[in-house]
């Protein structure tokens, strides 16, 4: 078959690795590696932007969702507007490993070491300190409950409160990316030593979800929260989140298994549907209904590393570590 890239697609040379990829309206906002974000539509001119002096690591769309959030190796956390305009927000002497944001709160968090900084209004609110590195961080969709992981666990806090002294979840080991599912009734972490914990949060119940060969350095939650996919395997593997058990007890899908790991996965904004990006290069594009795959891309030099729909999910971004990308319209 010819990937879908060909029919529909438009191929873009990024000049980096691509460290992540978010649409504003119509235009697909491209970090690099080299500290630069490229712009550009599915049609039109590309814009590239200097924004970092050096690797971005880290990035989120604004609450205002007209602009992007960045961190980046040189202790910077710049916001960039589709049009090219960056505007700096913070500068620290660590790296700006994280960052999340929600439209709902308007609140921006950078994980900076050992400490959560919030932002509100554009300005330094408070700090959340804890007991390691920050390993991942994520907030609710209501903007308001932020988990982050760290050495032996996670710890939970209201955002908004500055005195929260947290709710501790415990757990031998390093945890590193983390989700919170959009009901926020789980967390889920992936560790160090290729499997996810996670915790039935009204009850604190430990959940383990093992045999991965790989660390898993992507989640994606459906609309409706009943399924999560997770990169880390030969194939995407989707665990299933329906009952007062969650994922407990029952096996996971495993969609588009192919020769190599699975680097980064998205689900489709309002469909059963994941786009799965590949160690190789390749992406596919995977239906629940009848498991159907279709290629999207081929394989290229670099695993695929920025993944994302566009919010009216007409359109799929993504780019690899060779700095290779691409914008495909689908029907």
């Amino acid at each position: 078959m010819t990937a879908l890239v060909y029919q529909s697609g438009r191929r873009l040379a990024l000049g980096a690795a691509a460290t992540s990829v978010h649409w504003i309206g119509g235009r697909a906002l491209f970090a690099l590696g080299d500290g630069a974000v490229v712009s550009t539509a599915h049609e039109g001119d590309v814009q590239r932007t200097g924004v970092h002096d050096g690797v971005i690591l880290s990035s989120a769309l604004h609450p205002d969702g007209k602009r992007l959030i960045t961190g980046g190796d040189d202790g910077k956390l710049n916001i960039v507007a589709a049009d090219g305009v960056v505007e700096p927000l913070f500068e620290s002497r660590k790296w700006i490993d994280h960052v999340v944001a929600s439209a709902a709160t308007g609140l921006v968090i950078a994980g900076v070491g050992k400490q959560a900084v919030v932002f509100r209004e554009g300005r330094e609110a408070h700090r959340f300190a804890y007991p390691t590195s920050i390993g991942g961080l994520a907030i609710d969709a209501k903007g308001r409950r932020l988990a982050a992981t760290h050495y032996g666990g996670a710890t939970l806090r209201y955002a908004l409160m500055a005195d929260d002294k947290g709710v501790a979840l415990k757990w031998a080991g390093s945890h590193l990316g983390c989700t919170l599912s959009p009901d926020a009734n789980y967390l889920i972490t992936a560790m160090q030593e290729n499997s996810l914990h996670g915790w039935r949060l009204p009850d604190k119940i430990d959940l383990r979800m093992d045999g991965y060969p790989a660390k898993t350095r992507s989640f994606s939650w459906d609309k409706r929260g009943r399924w999560l996919a997770t990169s880390g395997a030969d194939s995407a593997i989707v665990w299933p989140f329906v009952g007062k058990l969650g994922p407990q007890g029952k096996a996971p899908l495993q969609l588009a298994p192919r020769d190599g790991l699975v680097t980064a996965v998205a689900f489709h904004p309002s469909e059963e549907t994941v786009a799965i990006g590949y160690s190789d290069g390749a992406a596919y594009l995977a239906r629940f209904s009848d498991q159907e795959v279709i290629e999207l891309d081929e394989p290229g030099e670099g695993a695929i590393s920025a993944l994302a729909w566009s919010s009216d999910g007409a359109l799929l971004a993504l780019g690899d570590e060779a700095g290779r990308g691409a914008l495909i319209a689908l029907s």
